[in-house]
């Protein structure tokens, strides 16, 4: 019989047989890392596995200096941007009035985006759109690196070569709450770039957190469907501080600082921009409540649409502006059919004249 008792005690016992699991294969990861880095650093394979190594303990890198910790850059997927304004026109010489700027979730890194063909941001060239790649450390808390990508942003609308019009945010999971929280810290600060905002899209995020246990779970998923990132096989130990900032869903510096035992309410959603939320379900029938709660594999329907949950409120997206699709993974977010027309029509459709 079910218990909540039962329950967590399974959970701590996953969680204690993927920490001793974690510290056996640490060396082995580190070394297979490092030949990987020395045979072809600029790989996708490496920089995958160099992405998983900085969602897992990317923190923990960047207090130690060490090599392989990510830092966040803005990026066209082939190259780091340098935020002046002639660097700029020359690196990019199509920059256009429309800046579609992707932010990738947990464990990724911006070149990550084009999965089976399809990338998001790309698409969006053909209606006129010059995509941006955030690429940024998934083990930081998420406050930080949205405070960081904050003050970033600010740099790079100051520095575009033309008039940026339009800024539209598209966030895939935990980059929807980096996005997020990068709109909360720039009207903390008063930046300028908080008014081009016009769209935000979120793609799975978990804005009423996600379950540890599936924070582990998805991540073994993600391991099966890279080879290179066999040497992470059972390290899904949940122990950076993004991935306890992911399981909660929190977006701003006081939810880790003062109390992470307490549940502080919702930060709202940035008003004056158009929010929109997509969500997906493993399971083809969007009804059934099992397939809503199980969610794409990694969040749960109604963290996906931040519904509201216990004394949490509800985000508040406008009911029109929430979309589920069915047999499609959290990883399936980024290149099916559905999800790809569905974030065109929002985009599209609120972009101005």
């Amino acid at each position: 019989m079910f218990s909540k008792d039962n329950f967590s005690h399974k959970l701590q016992g996953l969680l204690d047989d993927v920490g001793g699991k974690l510290r056996h294969n640490t060396q082995l990861a580190q070394s297979a890392v490092k030949q990987m880095l020395e045979n072809g650093s600029n790989s996708y394979q490496a920089v995958a596995v160099v992405a998983t190594l900085n969602g897992l303990f990317g923190d923990s890198l960047l207090a130690k200096n060490h090599k392989l910790a990510q830092r966040m850059r803005l990026r066209d997927q082939k190259q780091d941007l340098t935020l002046t304004t002639d660097a700029l026109a020359e690196q990019l010489p199509h920059a256009s009035s429309r800046i579609l700027l992707c932010v990738h979730g947990w464990c990724m890194s911006d070149v990550q985006w084009t999965r089976k063909g399809v990338d998001h941001g790309r698409a969006f060239e053909q209606f006129g759109y010059t995509p941006v790649y955030l690429k940024y450390n998934t083990g930081r808390h998420i406050s930080e690196n949205g405070e960081d990508f904050a003050f970033l942003l600010d740099q790079l609308i100051q520095a575009w070569p033309c008039e940026v019009k339009e800024l539209v945010l598209l966030g895939h999971s935990m980059g929807g709450l980096v996005s997020r929280s990068a709109c909360f810290y720039a009207e903390k600060h008063q930046l300028s770039w908080r008014d081009k905002v016009n769209t935000l899209v979120t793609l799975g995020s978990p804005h009423n957190g996600a379950p540890l246990a599936k924070i582990a779970c998805w991540l073994d998923a993600q391991i099966d469907e890279t080879p290179s990132l066999k040497i992470f096989s059972s390290m899904a130990d949940i122990r950076s501080n993004g991935s306890r900032d992911l399981s909660r869903g929190v977006i701003h510096h006081q939810a880790w600082q003062d109390s992470p035992q307490v549940t502080l309410p919702h930060i709202p959603l940035p008003q004056g921009v158009s929010c929109y939320a997509a969500a997906s379900c493993l399971g083809v029938d969007i009804n059934d409540e099992k397939n809503r709660l199980l969610g794409d594999g990694l969040v749960p329907v109604a963290s996906a649409m931040g519904e509201s949950r216990g004394a949490l409120p509800r985000l508040g997206f406008p009911v029109d502006n929430i979309w589920v699709g069915g047999g499609i993974s959290h990883l399936g977010l980024l290149n099916h059919p559905q999800v790809f027309h569905q974030v065109q029509s929002w985009v599209l459709v609120n972009s101005p004249d």
